[in-house]
């Protein structure tokens, strides 16, 4: 059974433990707000490209990742999933995504011992 994570408690200690074994991760701030017209009338604004993933991180002598974090039990968007596989299909490509931090471990360290990328859709066992 799976602990319930919300996306900043998987966010938050992804970026944790690669930091801790060498890696530089920037966090993308890709999302909307609420905002008020002049009005006062509430509306939602968004900022950035939809799809781009949370965390790019980088390591020397490694390849980049780029890494989608969700709060347990989400999926990817359509324009993510079009995100994870244009990044995949570029050389060197690595981009995955995980719904918690078990599950990103799992995924990492396939790519770490070369078993290579996640396969789309790919969930971790329950």
């Amino acid at each position: 059974m799976k602990i319930r994570q919300s996306e900043n408690d998987v966010k938050k200690s992804i970026k944790n433990y690669l930091e801790l074994n060498g890696w530089t991760v920037f966090r993308i701030n890709n999302a909307g707000t609420q905002r008020k017209d002049k009005n006062g009338k509430e509306f939602y604004t968004f900022a950035g490209t939809p799809g781009v993933f949370d965390l790019f991180c980088l390591k020397t002598g490694e390849y980049p990742m780029w890494i989608e974090t969700k709060a347990t039990g989400k999926i990817l968007s359509e324009e993510q999933e079009g995100f994870l596989m244009l990044v995949n299909s570029a050389p060197y490509g690595r981009a995955f995504w995980a719904d918690s931090f078990d599950m990103f471990l799992m995924q990492y360290n396939d790519i770490k011992n070369g078993y290579g990328l996640p396969k789309l859709g790919r969930v971790a066992p329950e």
